[in-house]
């Protein structure tokens, strides 16, 4: 008789202190199979009162979490403190080598890197979630992926509308913000679009693609030393 084997979904804390990217990202993940997102946090001294860290399977951590928050790391030390068998997952658009000193040299394993980059496709960030809550580091190592567009790429046109896209207004509405036609405001936003993600995978949105990248470019996310 062959039996089904149902694989459970690998469960995911999520920590960000930029709501925006959270909310984009956030949603983008939870729509992949095999990931669910139990908490989302924005700050490292609300995911730690939170209970979900005794029985997630891998915790998804922003590097810079803001002035009075631990950083990525300590918080992942911290959380790991709680739950030995919880993988760590950074994600920054700041290259860690400089910190990895930081990380206890007993505890190494399950530590993995993902670049914050418009171009790192939502299937391999899936698969580095998985592997590291399956035990495997993935990318401490590596130096960041080189983001494919630029901000200043952008006329200003183009960076108005895209900052109205990236706090999840539609077209028509960025056209009445912005005293515009839908039309005009659409091609703008295509053209960002093109500038801000030139290259697209299978089954790819271009539009959540480009907004991720754009918060990605124009986030001051800057390391404090903790």
């Amino acid at each position: 008789m062959r039996h089904n084997i149902v694989m459970r979904a690998t469960r995911v804390i999520y920590v960000e202190n930029d709501p925006a990217l959270m909310g984009i990202f956030g949603s983008l993940l939870e729509q992949q199979p095999g990931i669910d997102i139990v908490k989302s946090c924005t700050s490292s001294t609300e995911a730690l009162n939170d209970d979900t860290v005794d029985t997630a399977d891998v915790a998804l951590l922003d590097l810079g979490l803001g002035y009075g928050s631990m950083n990525g790391i300590d918080l992942g030390i911290a959380m790991r403190q709680r739950n030995p068998n919880l993988g760590i997952v950074i994600h920054s658009q700041h290259e860690v080598g400089h910190v990895l000193p930081l990380i206890p040299q007993h505890d190494s394993m399950a530590w993995s890197y993902i670049p914050k980059t418009g171009d790192m496709s939502v299937s391999r960030i899936v698969t580095i979630l998985r592997s590291t809550a399956a035990g495997q580091s993935i990318g401490m190592g590596a130096e960041p992926v080189e983001q494919s567009g630029s901000v200043a790429e952008l006329s200003d046109r183009q960076r108005a509308v895209m900052a109205l896209a990236a706090s999840g207004l539609g077209a028509p509405e960025i056209a009445r913000r912005l005293n515009s036609s839908h039309e005009a405001v659409r091609q703008e936003l295509t053209r960002a679009y093109r500038i801000l993600v030139p290259t697209m995978g299978d089954g790819e949105d271009r539009r959540t693609r480009a907004v991720i990248a754009y918060l990605h470019l124009v986030k001051s996310d800057t390391w404090i030393d903790s």
